[in-house]
């Protein structure tokens, strides 16, 4: 029950729902029925947090074992954590109100490296020391400190949080993330007459776990000045405990057939940004983009039959009673029977009156037969991702698609009344030249005359917009190594870029470049650029993902600041050390203890043959021996 303070708190902000819990297929549990009380920790707002997948799923399968209670916590918005701030209220959950502190375990998922002074935010906001070494001086006094834990995409580089994370899962969640809480509850009973053997008596009953690292039993030197190697670089990572492993290998769900899958969903009282039914059709991804570390980490490829797909997501639709269906997956007509899931399930929402969405489609005659059938006359923008304006750099990057694929596929989408076309593209890609650029504004420029070739100079009211990011270097990649574009750098090729794209019917969008900037440092950074975070977000830096909340002059004062304690004159120099410098392929990278399956060797020959533009054919049609089939059953 909402208690009379938060209830006169909850009138006085925007979107108070977000705060009230209650939502159809909420879990309700007696807390005191069972051994583990969880806080899964969204760092962002709820409407960010409850779109995510992952969260339902985890959160379906921890509530699905008795001894466990998984509730849900995500970051206030300003006039919220505003509001609790004066009022001494601490974050709580959603499903009994509880504050965070009295939780066992909170939980982070790490999907975005700007989300990162939100999790810093949250843990201050629940009452607890942000620093890891003072929650364990904390609960030496007796206090009860909750267990901090994190997982996800960006937990593959886990070094600049592990100064505020206890533990770290590794990979896929759905089977680890539940023995990890059942460890939790058998070393807290075990213990129960000495709590303060609950830390280390837990350590030891997961650490055995494939994709467990603990980051306090594993200690980082660094290269001083004047030493052969880079000073500043990783000298050496040393196991601190026999029992930990020297290399943490991540945990995979290797059947995903057999792998629960929530359908009863919580439906939100509010607009998030995603609102539908979601199906998982696939994890993992063949095509060996040079750049994409999902592409990497989530190998291999493991697939759900047709009926099953199909029974989850009637099975969901029926328990949730939304009006519409999305596939998810890295590459939607990847599925190896996607024509034949496609057609089954149009007939099925036909029936149901529910709409198909079927995103990140290869777009060959198939499936625009199936967008043609979905989208009717009222034909949304497609989207292309040709991600590099010529051949010679989408071969760099591995890209496997050529000018006639691109064109070819619009050419359809004109034909059929598609009249808005979005491209994708990345800049400040390895070996990327002005010609490359040039290219993005040529690929424009041809898609505008095709649709004058078919339609005539007055025909529709075509459009095409072309949206542009900036190369972000990612672990587990073969691009690990490279240096990323100084801010100046990206700022020039923007301009250049406007210049080149003034053409009638094209919109150009770019990405913030202080961002990519500060998510490449954290990206690839080492244990000491945790205290860069700590300062900005004690600056004030909370929602850095938000254009609108982003204060770039706080993050500038705060690596000004830490400049002086990693041994350089000023920000810009500590900056330059984690961005803009190419790292050698024999240096100690920060993350070399996480084992992602994918061999190093393999990602040095694929850097090597992006120096060459030699692209590597589609892992289905052949393996590529990248090293995960010596770990778990490979697609191929």
């Amino acid at each position: 029950m909402i208690d009379r303070e938060l209830d006169s708190i909850l009138k006085r902000v925007e979107k108070p729902a977000r705060y009230t819990g209650g939502e159809v297929n909420i879990v309700r549990k007696d807390p005191d029925s069972v051994d583990v009380r969880m806080g899964f920790a969204f760092p962002d707002t709820y409407e960010i947090g409850m779109s995510y997948m992952g969260m339902q799923i985890l959160y379906n399968i921890l509530n699905s074992n008795d001894r466990i209670y998984c509730e849900r916590l995500f970051a206030p918005a300003d006039d919220m954590e505003e509001i609790m701030r004066d009022k001494g209220r601490k974050l709580f959950t959603l499903e009994t109100f509880t504050p965070a502190d009295e939780l066992d375990i909170i939980g982070f998922t790490l999907q975005y490296e700007m989300s990162y002074t939100n999790v810093l935010n949250m843990l201050d906001l629940s009452g607890l020391p942000v620093r890891k070494v003072d929650r364990i001086k904390a609960a030496e006094r007796g206090e009860h400190i909750p267990l901090v834990i994190a997982g996800g995409p960006c937990a593959f580089n886990p070094e600049p949080l592990a100064d505020f994370i206890d533990v770290f899962l590794i990979g896929d969640g759905e089977e680890l993330l539940e023995r990890v809480c059942a460890a939790y509850g058998d070393a807290k009973a075990e213990t129960a007459s000495e709590p303060a053997n609950l830390r280390s008596a837990f350590f030891r009953k997961i650490s055995g776990l494939d994709g467990v690292y603990i980051p306090e039993f594993y200690e980082i030197e660094y290269w001083s000045a004047g030493a052969e190697q880079t000073a500043g670089a990783v000298k050496s990572i040393k196991r601190l405990a026999d029992f930990v492993p020297e290399t943490v290998t991540r945990a995979v769900v290797s059947n995903l057939d057999k792998t629960v899958f929530p359908t009863c969903n919580i439906v939100p009282f509010i607009d998030t940004v995603h609102d539908r039914s979601v199906v998982e059709t696939f994890r993992g991804c063949t095509r060996g983009c040079r750049f994409c570390q999902a592409g990497m980490i989530y190998r291999p490829v493991r697939e759900r039959k047709p009926e099953t797909i199909k029974r989850l997501a009637m099975e969901q639709l029926a328990n949730t009673g939304h009006e519409e269906l999305s596939l998810l997956s890295l590459s939607t007509s990847d599925y190896s029977k996607f024509e034949e899931l496609a057609t089954e399930l149009m007939g099925l929402c036909k029936r149901q009156n529910v709409a198909l969405s079927l995103p990140s489609l290869r777009l060959d005659t198939f499936s625009f037969k199936v967008l043609d059938e979905i989208q009717g006359y009222r034909k949304s923008g497609l989207t292309f991702a040709p991600e590099a304006g010529t051949q010679r750099l989408r071969d760099i990057i591995n890209k496997n698609i050529t000018e006639d694929d691109i064109y070819g596929a619009v050419r359809q989408a004109v034909e059929l009344g598609w009249e808005h076309i979005k491209l994708y593209f990345m800049i400040g890609l390895p070996g990327e030249t002005l010609e490359d650029l040039d290219g993005i504004a040529e690929i424009a420029r041809r898609i505008m005359d095709i649709n004058y070739e078919i339609r005539g100079r007055k025909g529709g009211r075509f459009r095409v917009t072309v949206s542009v990011s900036n190369f972000v270097p990612k672990p587990h990649t073969p691009f690990q190594w490279e240096a990323q574009d100084r801010p100046e750098d990206f700022i020039e090729k923007h301009n250049y870029l406007s210049s080149g794209l003034r053409i009638k019917g094209v919109t150009f969008n770019y990405h913030e470049t202080v961002t990519s900037n500060l998510e490449a440092v954290f990206a690839r950074g080492d244990r000491r650029t945790g205290r860069i975070l700590e300062e900005a977000w004690r600056g004030g830096c909370r929602f850095d993902a938000w254009s609108e909340h982003f204060r770039p002059e706080i993050w500038e004062k705060a690596f000004d600041t830490c400049a002086a304690e990693f041994g350089y004159s000023d920000g810009e120099e500590l900056e330059a050390f984690y961005n803009y410098r190419k790292r050698g392929e024999d240096e100690i990278l920060p993350w070399d203890m996480i084992h992602s399956f994918i061999d190093r060797e393999y990602l040095i020959s694929e850097k090597h043959k992006a120096e060459e533009a030699i692209t590597t054919p589609d892992c289905r049609l052949g393996c590529n021996l990248c090293g995960v089939n010596k770990y778990t059953e490979c697609f191929v």
